[in-house]
């Protein structure tokens, strides 16, 4: 009976995992922006403003917001020719 239920709950994880899996939140996408920034003294002095107000979206739980910015940012990065502009943009394109 044991082993049953184990391998049921097993199971359950496994269904559920790809529910969890929805990708990185604005948190997540927000901190690999300034790890890209500080790499990046011109690209920091002219779009630090913009991640800024995107973290503030992100800490009031306006997470569509907060990742529609820092997908703007990475957009004019990539326009400018930053060196941010080559890491990844994923967005789950979702609410909590």
């Amino acid at each position: 009976m044991i082993l049953r239920l184990a391998s049921a709950a097993a199971l359950m994880l496994v269904i559920a995992a790809p529910a969890f899996a929805v990708g990185p939140n604005c948190g997540d996408q927000i901190a690999a922006l300034k790890g890209q920034l500080s790499d990046d003294a011109k690209a920091k002095a002219s779009m630090g403003s913009k991640v800024e107000q995107a973290d503030k979206l992100c800490k009031q739980n306006k997470d569509e917001e907060a990742q529609n910015m820092v997908r703007q940012i990475r957009e004019q990065m990539s326009q400018s020719g930053g060196k941010g502009a080559s890491g990844s943009s994923t967005s789950s394109g979702t609410s909590r």
